[in-house]
């Protein structure tokens, strides 16, 4: 339908085209009544005579007209007349985003500028309950006040009246026809995964459509492709953009996780509100553009600015992007720069994340000059020292998590399995603290009087102290179970050393935790805050700690230990496991370090992935899987997850059910089948060290306890006839050992393999003649094979280059094992009375970016079907497997200038 010039919609005169528009055609006209200047689109007839469409449509344009924001178009009116149904709407002067990118891409700082109008605009509509559900460049208006967001014409509210209509998840752009060249144009190469597959639109599916338009803003390029439209939605589904640093290398490092978390195919994994990316945005806006943010504030009393030369580093293959930072001088000053910038890891050695129960992954040192942080598959160590531009890392430092400084900056402690270490900033040898002491790896503190108290088991034995020289443990706190206390976790020593924070663990979710000080002399136990966790002081007078994803802050009286005024949220989005435990740290002089992330709860699945390397999903409900067990016929899978409660759950793979299996109050991990398939064998730490139990698979019964020992002991593998199981046993002095255990008469445990080494993750052979297994012996982790039950005896190594967790194929005629690198490794065997080795091969399945809660603990992190054709892995879908950006650590030094104007300390 055309209109003529003078033509009247009710006030509304035409004087004027301006082209279609969304829905329709848009027309120039005056409001008679209040003598302005409106823009007037008209409604296409087969939309507008839809009863149910017009009923949702007015009711929800009258919800848009209450929206008043500047970078809003302001829908004023709404009518029908004659049949004609049409919008009123603010006129705006400027061209659309669509007509710019015609001429190529928007530079850097009007890009993001334009990025914060937009995100603050779906911010402004999301809060009133409307959702866009066509962001596209053509609804965009650039203006001489900034980029309007326009065309909330087909817009859902969040809680729709009546049912779903034919046209609920459609754009309001008519699907566009094809081009001669057969590509595809419009609407559709902004919409959601979600959208294609027909389910409901929220806030994040105009933030994917917001993620595609910021991508093609700074490249020029559309984040997705096709020739044909079926081709296009394939591509929206499945395939990732390259990161906008390819394409455009001077663009922020920053922008690249921003637009990465943007279209994340799981709405889970995108930013959750419009607020939340219009603040990290502004951030960049701030500061990242130059490399580094730089807020002062004003000079009081004539005192001097300390002064800060900020040199911007060259990124190179393999060296952490950023900064680098060198104090030229430090003298005393009342305030201090603020200075913000991003470190990208060593390309071959990511940042590895540890999402089951661990302590965080980094640590500043008190003086605030370097930074330790976990990376690799190998969970190496790597220090940064912010007066260099790369980070060295630690040789011979592996398996090493939860790293925590000595008070003068000289020394690392960090957990390796069931030990505490220490190793010099500088390399060199590591030091063993304590052997079989710190199960669970819940956090350490090293005070100034040379000793350090840690979580003992995972915190359900409370906290220790032990010498930093080495030594024996003594207790420090005693877990109350009679007021409901499950652990004590994440100490910290206050300054003066006769006080120490620490979070107790209680029965339910994170959010139960409390945060309490502990007078070391008198025992008296003081609680803080209720509802948060791993605690840090700020020399400051403050208390930050984490809080599902969001840092807190709240002001701390230390000569009275305790805490005034409210909790402040200071930053979100800060990487957190589902142990509670935060990826920040804090340094002595108030600067910060932190993975910028969220909560990892549930961001884990289950897959397949064959020889080929092809993997296949497992629609197994996102949680946070470990250590995978598939039962004998290969029809269900145990699984140890690491959420709350820390159980054995079984997926039944014909059902497509994940059921419960054990509810024990303390955690249960390390499932093992019976030969049978008829009992689940586990681990269950309860208040004391780790115990056997088993249960009947179908959840019957009651659990019966196989062990007693006053020791650690997890089972490994059961023999053939079921009458036998091998066992993990902790010696004090030696560390970990392979013990058996008859399950007959007394049930009697003998050792099997007892080295000064550690030998762990042992397997069975199908024949039960040979046990191979993980040992150190030979300085790092191979495996070998010796013959099974004898205790004397030689072994052979069969790992050529290091290896790791294990396998026997169901046949007997290959031994799976994981190298360095996370590959699946196989060698060929000929295992009966004798045997005879080949040499190892690549299967090519990749356990990368799998199980990341298990990599750095005792377990096998896969597990291989019975026709030893494919393996079942656990993936990591929060951005840290390969197919997403990389994790980066942010640094804001000085933070503490922040944090005194956000949280005033009176």
């Amino acid at each position: 339908m055309s209109l003529s010039l003078g033509t009247r919609l009710g006030p509304y005169e035409i004087t004027g085209a301006l082209g279609a528009g969304g829905m329709g055609e848009v027309y120039k006209a005056r409001d008679t009544r209040l003598d302005r200047t409106v823009a007037v689109k008209i409604l296409p007839e087969d939309v507008a005579t839809d009863p149910q469409f017009r009923e949702r449509f007015d009711r929800e344009a009258r919800a848009i007209s209450q929206l008043t924001h500047p970078h809003i178009c302001t829908l004023y009116d709404v009518g029908e007349q004659d049949g004609t149904a049409f919008l009123v709407m603010e006129l705006l002067e400027g061209e659309s985003l669509a007509a710019r990118l015609e001429k190529g891409a928007v530079p850097v700082e009007q890009a993001l500028t334009m990025a914060v109008d937009i995100a603050a605009a779906l911010d402004a509509a999301h809060r009133a309950g409307i959702v866009h559900r066509d962001l596209k460049p053509g609804n965009v208006i650039l203006t001489k006040t900034g980029a309007k967001l326009l065309d909330f014409g087909l817009a859902k509210t969040t809680a729709p009246a009546v049912a779903t209509s034919r046209l609920s998840m459609l754009p309001t752009t008519p699907p566009a026809t094809m081009t001669a060249a057969g590509t595809i144009l419009g609407t559709f190469q902004y919409m959601a995964p979600e959208q294609i597959e027909g389910l409901e639109a929220d806030a994040r599916t105009d933030l994917f459509a917001f993620g595609c338009v910021l991508f093609e803003m700074l490249t020029g390029n559309k984040a997705f492709e096709g020739k044909t439209r079926a081709s296009l939605l394939g591509a929206i589904l499945k395939d990732e953009p390259p990161p906008v640093s390819r394409v455009l290398p001077i663009a922020p490092p920053a922008i690249d996780r921003i637009v990465t978390t943007c279209l994340a195919k799981d709405p889970d994994d995108r930013w959750q509100t419009a607020r939340d990316l219009m603040r990290e945005l502004k951030w960049v806006v701030d500061g990242a553009l130059t490399g580094a943010a730089v807020v002062r504030e004003p000079d009081r009393g004539g005192a001097r600015r300390r002064t800060l030369q900020v040199a911007a580093a060259v990124v190179a293959s393999g060296a952490i992007a950023g900064i680098g930072v060198w104090w030229a001088t430090r003298t005393a000053s009342s305030t201090r720069a603020v200075i913000r910038f991003q470190a990208l890891p060593p390309t071959a050695a990511p940042l590895s994340l540890s999402l089951g129960t661990p302590a965080p992954d980094l640590a500043f040192s008190p003086d605030g000059t370097r930074i330790v942080f976990t990376t690799g598959a190998a969970q190496s160590l790597y220090v940064r020292s912010l007066d260099q531009h790369e980070s060295v890392p630690l040789a011979g430092v592996i398996n090493a998590r939860g790293p925590f400084f000595a008070p003068d900056g000289e020394w690392i402690g960090y957990f390796q399995g069931d030990e505490i270490k220490k190793v010099s900033v500088h390399g060199g040898p590591s030091v063993t603290i304590c052997s079989q002491c710190a199960q669970g790896n819940r956090g350490a503190t090293w005070g100034a009087d040379d000793t350090i108290v840690f979580a003992a088991n995972g915190g359900s034995l409370g906290l220790r102290r032990v010498p930093a020289a080495g030594g024996d443990p003594v207790p420090v706190t005693t877990v109350d179970s009679q007021k409901g206390e499950q652990s004590h976790l994440w100490p910290e020593f206050l300054p003066g050393n006769k006080a120490i924070l620490f979070t107790v663990g209680t029965a339910g979710t994170i959010e139960n935790t409390l945060i309490v000080v502990r007078d070391l002399d008198t025992g008296v136990q003081t609680i803080l805050v209720r509802g948060g966790s791993q605690p840090h002081y700020v020399a400051t007078g403050h208390l930050v700690y984490g809080v599902a994803g969001t840092l807190r802050a709240v002001a701390f009286d230390l000569s009275r230990r305790s805490v005034t005024g409210s909790q402040v949220p200071v930053l979100e989005h800060v990487v957190t496991k589902a142990s509670g435990s935060a990826d920040f740290s804090v340094s002595r002089d108030g600067s910060l370090a932190y993975i910028p992330g969220g909560v990892l709860t549930a961001g884990q699945r289950l897959a397949w992935i064959d020889r080929q390397g092809h993997e296949e999903s497992i629609p197994s409900p996102p949680r946070a899987y470990v250590y995978p067990r598939l039962s004998p016929d290969g029809q269900r899978v145990a699984l140890d997850i690491r959420d709350q409660q820390n159980d054995i759950w079984i997926w039944d793979f014909s059902r497509r059910v994940l059921t419960r299996l054990t509810t024990n109050p303390g955690p249960d991990a390390f499932p093992v089948w019976t030969p049978d398939g008829q009992r689940i064998a586990y681990a269950s730490g309860g208040a004391g060290p780790s115990n056997v139990f088993w249960q009947t698979a179908d959840g019957s019964g009651v659990a019966e306890r196989l062990t007693t020992s006053a020791r650690p002991q997890v089972p490994w593998a059961f023999t053939p006839d079921g009458k036998m199981l091998v066992l993990r046993d902790n010696d004090p002095k030696t560390g970990p050992d392979v013990s058996v255990m008859s399950l007959e008469g007394e049930r009697a445990v003998k050792a099997l393999i007892h080295t000064p080494y550690s030998e762990i993750n042992a397997e069975l052979s199908p024949d039960g003649r040979w046990v191979a297994y993980q040992s150190n012996e030979s300085g790092r982790d191979e495996i070998h094979v010796k013959p099974f039950p004898a205790v004397a005896g030689g072994h052979w190594q069969v790992s050529t280059e290091g290896g790791t967790r294990p396998l026997w194929s169901r046949s007997g005629r290959e031994l799976f094992y994981m190298d360095l690198g996370q590959r699946i490794m196989a060698v060929p065997i000929q295992a009966g009375s004798s045997l005879a080795v080949g040499n190892p091969s690549f299967t090519g399945a990749l356990v990368s970016g799998a199980s990341i809660g298990g990599l750095g603990g005792p377990g096998r992190v896969y597990d291989v079907s019975p026709d030893g054709q494919r393996f079942i892995v656990v993936r990591n879908a929060v951005g840290t497997d390969e197919k997403t950006a990389p994790m980066q650590l942010n640094v804001v030094l000085n933070w503490s200038e922040e944090l005194k104007q956000r949280v005033p300390t009176r």
